[in-house]
């Protein structure tokens, strides 16, 4: 069962889900093949324990067929006709989780039936109940359109006169749903240009914008916070932007699923990194400012853990900004929150560049070799501490050595993108130059300086400009 879309299936659903599906599955109303019900009962026990993949086909052909002879394509067909089943249920069961939209439906049956003196009591429940919920995202914006909409139909079933119609909020409520949606998407074509090939423009983006600096739909979070990252991302001088969409995300988080939250965060987070790429490196606490907003909100945590990369890239811009006691307390706090078979490895790895900055080189060294290295993105991170680590310390015999090691690791690995080969290989010559360098010799190293500060596609320029600027600071 382990490579069919039945164990896909029953693998991400929750022991609640599977126990609900165990009353789908013997409802009449559902299901009335008994095979189903059998099989289901003899599979259940598996699933929620989460070790179907070593249950026997046969041994469960037994519980449903008795003691004819196994079939596999029979068999097949059983587990075809239980995953159309597991499809149906998720579908009913999402439903009976969207309290709102249900009232929707049942609204839009009402009205149908023209059973109108039923609407007003329904729809006076489903707005209190909508207005009552935590969030405002647009699946909000897009129930309450249908409960304007429905209004609007009970209104017309009664042959009123246009000017007690709801059209008005009809139009607003579709507006403010559609504003969400279109705004999000625009936000996110302008943030994966950064990493993908996004072309093409947005149809009426230009118009909307100009539409909104008239503050009609400023009162509404999610428009306003996605407005003002279209702004920081495009105009010269986004910086006044995305101090107010930093707000925004602040005070308003909570109106919102976790995971959209959470790329608002990092939508916030990809503009400094712009501006931090463009030179302005006071743009770090900024984005160490909303890791520790995020944090503090839990943000980052899925079922309660933190992941070993979130973990690496805190740790990683508050040392940049010498938050020292901070960082230290952070990789503490947080280790028990990184996945299990993650976190001896991230914990060592990360409290290894603490040490760094700290200048505690001799705890860097006994560190790095603690670590496994089960991802290149280690081994290559790794690397780059202990190069920088030989480096302070004067090793020239074990920086020589490593320097010859990465590069084999940078021909061997196909993971390392061309672009990422060429930023190891730059840090790596440079390096090598600087430390061999004769510092009396003021010519070649202001040359040398001259030719880092020119240099695109270096890794860790930073810390090779720090380097270069204390050997000749003029």
């Amino acid at each position: 069962m382990l490579q069919t879309k039945f164990h896909d299936y029953t693998s991400k659903m929750t022991v609640y889900e599977l126990n609900r599906f165990a009353k789908y599955i013997n409802s009449p109303l559902f299901n009335e093949d008994e095979k189903l019900k059998t099989f289901t009962a003899a599979f259940l026990p598996f699933a929620k324990a989460n070790t179907l993949a070593n249950a026997n086909e046969k041994e469960i052909w037994k519980q449903v067929f008795g003691s004819a002879k196994y079939n596999q394509p029979k068999f097949i067909r059983l587990l075809s006709d239980t995953v159309k089943k597991i499809e149906h249920f998720l579908i009913i069961d999402r439903f009976q989780q969207q309290t709102n939209l249900q009232a929707a439906w049942q609204l839009e049956i009402m009205n149908e039936r023209k059973l109108g003196k039923h609407v007003p009591e329904l729809m006076s429940l489903a707005l209190r109940r909508h207005q009552g919920l935590p969030q405002r995202d647009a699946d909000f914006y897009y129930t309450g359109f249908l409960l304007q909409q429905q209004q609007n139909m009970f209104l017309e079933n009664k042959e009123l006169r246009s000017s007690e119609k709801n059209l008005e909020e009809v139009i607003r409520a579709l507006d403010t749903y559609y504003l969400v949606q279109k705004l999000k998407y625009c936000a996110a074509m302008l943030h994966y240009k950064n990493f993908l090939t996004v072309e093409g423009e947005v149809p009426l983006i230009t118009e909307i914008m100009k539409y909104l600096e008239t503050g009609r739909f400023e009162t509404v979070p999610a428009i306003e916070i996605y407005r003002r990252i279209i702004l920081s991302y495009t105009e010269a001088e986004g910086g006044a932007h995305f101090i107010k969409l930093k707000e925004l995300i602040v005070a308003h988080h909570a109106l919102f699923t976790l995971d959209e939250v959470k790329n608002m965060y990092v939508f916030a987070m990809n503009y400094c990194i712009n501006r931090i790429n463009d030179g302005k490196s006071e743009y770090l606490k900024e984005i160490l400012y909303l890791y520790k907003q995020a944090l503090e909100n839990d943000v980052l945590l899925n079922d309660g853990q933190l992941s070993q990369w979130d973990y690496k890239n805190i740790v990683t811009t508050a040392l940049r900004v010498k938050e020292f006691k901070w960082t230290e307390q952070f990789l503490n706090d947080y280790k028990p929150k990184l996945p299990k078979e993650d976190r001896v490895n991230a914990y060592t790895f990360n409290l290894a560049r603490y040490y760094f900055f700290i200048k505690k080189y001799d705890l860097v060294l006994r560190l790095l070799q603690e670590v496994k290295y089960n991802d290149i993105f280690y081994q290559l991170d790794s690397k780059i501490t202990l190069l920088k680590t030989y480096f302070e310390l004067g090793e020239w015999q074990p920086l020589y050595s490593l320097k010859d090691s990465f590069r084999i690791l940078l021909r061997r690995k196909r993971l390392i993108t061309p672009q990422q080969k060429s930023n190891y290989n730059n840090l790596l010559k440079f390096s090598i130059r600087l430390f061999k360098i004769d510092v009396k010799d003021k010519a070649r190293l202001k040359a040398l300086k001259h030719e880092i500060t020119l240099a695109t596609n270096v890794a860790d320029k930073s810390w090779l400009m720090e380097k270069v600027n204390e050997l000749c600071p003029e």
